[in-house]
């Protein structure tokens, strides 16, 4: 689904509301200094993620990300000068995240303390975008050792296997996750590296100055490290 919504907006003053495709339609409430964007979303559309821009043009900076709930998502717009742009862009599957998560759920059923140490997205090319269907994979500290979950697409059964000796080199990763996949892409985008990476990863590296999560792409550049709570973009050495 590839369909864009635009919207422009004077931030301050507007209010009503905007239809934007069959699929989705965009109601409005201004304040003062900040827009609050409802989509009321059709069927088959999972989640959204909101963009914003200064000019219509772009560059579009990925702001934040919603799950459609009822068939609903919101969106508290702040823009940073009295006009801006916004735009969802429409997704029929979860995001990385949200697979993730189910991921997590269902090791901690049968090992309630296991620790989140790393995860993968595991691509066979290079990719601009998270795509949507490839497997997820994840790695966990149990007290038996260690455990890889593997969930090949979303919704499907998530397989377990069990190393009897532990995962090293990963800090524990606490969860939730500040940072969804397509902010550290857009993160990625705006500093220049990209858009393409061939591989992607989601850890800590138990190593000096690694001082949160990072997702880290493999570019042509090399390894670029987005912190998920700085929002910090590094290439690796």
């Amino acid at each position: 689904m590839k369909r864009f919504f635009f919207l422009a907006a004077a931030a301050a003053f507007l209010t009503g509301s905007a239809r934007a495709s069959d699929d989705v339609r965009l109601d409005l409430t201004g304040g003062r200094d900040s827009l609050t964007v409802q989509a009321l979303c059709g069927e088959g559309i999972h989640r959204l993620i909101w963009e914003t821009a200064t000019d219509l043009h772009g560059p579009w900076r990925a702001t934040a990300t919603g799950t459609v709930v009822d068939g609903r998502v919101r969106f508290d717009w702040r823009t940073e000068g009295p006009v801006g742009f916004v735009r969802a862009v429409p997704k029929p599957t979860p995001g990385f995240l949200e697979r993730l998560g189910r991921i997590r759920d269902r090791v901690r059923e049968t090992w309630p303390q296991a620790a989140l140490l790393e995860a993968h997205l595991l691509v066979n090319d290079w990719v601009e975008r998270y795509p949507d269907a490839v497997p997820v994979r994840a790695i966990f500290a149990v007290d038996a050792g260690s455990v890889t979950a593997v969930e090949n697409a979303p919704g499907e059964e998530v397989t377990l296997s069990v190393a009897p000796f532990p995962w090293l080199g990963s800090q524990v990763l606490e969860w939730p996750i500040e940072m969804e996949l397509d902010l550290a892409e857009s993160r990625l985008r705006e500093a220049g590296f990209g858009p393409s990476y061939r591989a992607l990863t989601l850890r800590q590296p138990v190593y000096p100055g690694m001082v949160e999560p990072y997702w880290i792409f493999r570019t042509e550049a090399g390894f670029v490290f987005v912190g998920t709570r700085t929002g910090s973009v590094t290439l690796s050495e």
